[in-house]
């Protein structure tokens, strides 16, 4: 009598060594699920279900996924499921209107574009189209048959490799209207239904059937499409069909921009390109761009790049080297300073153009190329900047920062550098202008210090409104009318100080013959004909004289001046001459040893 517990197959259970046998069965007819794509970043694995096919000897059993139908006859022990299509293909139909390309090896068309495209936050209106697989912004080298990842350019590559140049189609399409356009706008909403995408032009380019340079029995089919609104959002698809194994090192699938890494897609040869995807979608790859880059305009050696959620212009791979915190360059010129900041770096570290003010926090920066500028001009708009003055030098000061900052560098509580601009308040020029009395002008350049231009100009009388212009001959006796004056200061905040001026036969200052007309800010008691008009009120001062001559020298003379710069809020820059009130002291005595000089 047999057990219950006993039936048993050669050694086993029945159901369990059933179970085997099927097992053993669909794995040798091929029909066991595995994987098709991993949607990059997620994790997640998705499977294709599979068609079996079971012999239990009295018939056939064909089974899918659960979708299909079910169809049995009664007593004939037959069961049949009807198998669901395989999924349709990811390749956009092309019409009659492509254009087949006829290039050599390596070779590339030009096309231009009926909108333009944004790309790497540029608006392109043209494309060039190489045979071996790739779109490029830029023109390409007709040897770059072996990819190349690096080249740090704008390039999109479907499949970049050796492909074989007159065997198998390719063609390409573009669209404003039509069949692409409707396409364009029902895979992208499918795939990205938060954007409400409506395309207002397509690109395709097909690969079709196109060998491999020298493997001519393995042939390639993939596509690329470009589709943008022409506003926010662009679209770059990547659909593939039947691919070959290839080398390692000899293709390269993904996109890259300029001064940016190339964006790989994760696949470990180009076969599996067929049957993987990031959108789950076998053999379709997707990236979305928005046109939060385009109107950042970034400059050429900037990269748009989202930091802490926020888009903005980052730095490429060309950066400076500066030893200046944020590649810092200051500028300064009279009453007027600036300074300059690099836009990428301020990104890179969190600071936002709108959110950096200077003192005045109304002044916000100006972008100049990749450069974001603070300036003031105390003559307009200073911008809360200071100005302060020590015993050496006029002192112009204000800061760059967020409203939090406090120190001159901070990463806690915000963002804060001081700048200033100083000027020397001592200084001595000279002028020789060889009868033609007008157009003497030096300049004074300090490093890491301001700027600043003083002139002396002779005028034809008192009203100091008509210059001598051009070759001029004076008569001896002929009273004279000078001009000394400092550009670029605020003669509100600014004086100059005429401290001494003479004249001498020679164009050198020191010249043991010599004429004082004023000195310690006085005219000289000795000449009679000299007059202080004015001195030390503003930025200009005036003072004249009678046209003479030195016995024994030529009839040309040599004028020079001695001046300095005096904060008028301080109320002492002019001194009371001999015949007024007391002197007062100065609010400061130094002494240069050159001078300006003019010729007569």
């Amino acid at each position: 009598m047999k057990s219950k517990d006993s039936v048993l197959f050669m050694g086993c259970s029945l159901l369990p060594c059933l179970a085997v046998l099927l097992f053993m069965s669909l794995e040798a007819k091929g029909s066991i699920a595995h994987p098709l794509t991993a949607e990059e970043g997620s994790g997640e694995i998705a499977y294709m279900q599979p068609i079996i096919t079971a012999e239990d000897g009295s018939g056939e059993t064909t089974a899918e996924d659960g979708s299909g139908e079910t169809t049995a006859e009664e007593g004939s022990g037959e069961t049949t499921v009807t198998p669901t299509p395989p999924p349709a293909s990811p390749f956009f139909d092309v019409g009659p209107g492509s254009i087949s390309l006829y290039l050599g090896d390596g070779a590339y068309e030009t096309i231009q574009l009926e909108q333009p495209f944004m790309y790497g936050g540029k608006a392109y209106t043209q494309l060039y189209l190489n045979v071996d697989g790739y779109l490029a912004f830029f023109v390409p080298n007709i040897n770059d048959e072996v990819p190349n990842s690096q080249l740090g350019q704008d390039i999109i590559s479907p499949l970049w490799t050796d492909l074989n140049f007159n065997v198998g189609e390719k063609k390409y399409e573009q669209a404003t209207s039509g069949p692409l356009i409707d396409k364009a706008n029902q895979e992208i909403n499918r795939m990205f239904p938060d954007v409400d995408f409506s395309a207002s032009w397509v690109f395709v380019a097909t690969w079709e059937n196109v060998p491999l340079e020298y493997y001519n029995t393995e042939f390639t089919s993939f596509q690329v499409v470009l589709a943008s609104d022409g506003g926010l959002f662009s679209f770059i698809l990547m659909n593939y069909g039947t691919l070959p194994y290839i080398s390692p090192g000899y293709w390269l699938a993904g996109y890259g921009m300029e001064y940016s890494n190339f964006v790989t897609i994760p696949v470990n040869n180009a076969y599996e390109l067929s049957s993987s995807s990031n959108v789950n979608i076998p053999g379709r790859w997707a990236f979305q761009f928005t046109a939060h880059c385009r109107n950042l305009n970034c400059a050429s050696d900037e990269v748009c790049r989202q930091i802490n959620g926020v888009y903005g212009c980052a730095c490429g791979y060309i950066t400076t080297q500066s030893p200046n915190i944020y590649d810092a360059i200051e500028t300064c010129s009279g009453s007027t300073g600036s300074l300059s900041l690099s836009r990428c770096k301020l990104f890179e570290d969190g600071y936002s153009a709108d959110n950096l003010h200077m003192n005045d926090q109304n002044c916000k920066g100006e972008l100049q190329d990749n450069r974001l500028v603070f300036s003031f001009d105390s003559d307009v708009n200073t911008c809360g900047t200071t100005l302060k003055n020590n015993d050496t030098h006029v002192i112009f000061s204000n800061n760059v920062g967020t409203t939090e900052g406090l120190a001159v560098i901070s990463r806690v509580g915000g963002l804060n550098i001081n700048f200033s601009c100083v000027y020397p308040l001592i200084q001595s020029i000279s002028m020789p202008t060889d009868i033609e009395a007008i157009g003497g002008v030096i300049s004074k350049y300090l490093s890491t210090e301001g700027s600043y231009q003083i002139t002396m100009i002779p005028y034809t009388d008192d009203t100091f409104q008509v210059p001598f212009i051009g070759n001029v001959t004076l008569d001896v006796n002929h009273q004279m009318y000078i001009a000394v004056q400092v550009d670029q200061f605020d003669s509100t905040q600014i004086g100059l100080v005429l401290d001494s001026c003479w004249a001498t036969p020679f164009n050198q200052t020191d010249y043991s013959v010599r004429w004082d007309l004023i000195s310690n800010e006085c005219p000289n008691p000795n000449d009679g004909t000299v007059a202080v008009l004015q001195n030390g009120v503003s930025t200009t001062s005036y003072f004249s004289f009678r046209m003479f001559t030195f016995t024994g020298f030529s009839n040309k003379i040599y004028l020079h001046c001695q001046v300095h710069l005096c904060l008028l809020e301080t109320g002492n820059c002019a001194q009371p001459c001999p015949g007024y009130l007391s002197r007062r002291r100065r609010a400061v005595d130094f002494y240069d040893s050159a001078a300006i000089s003019m010729e007569f």
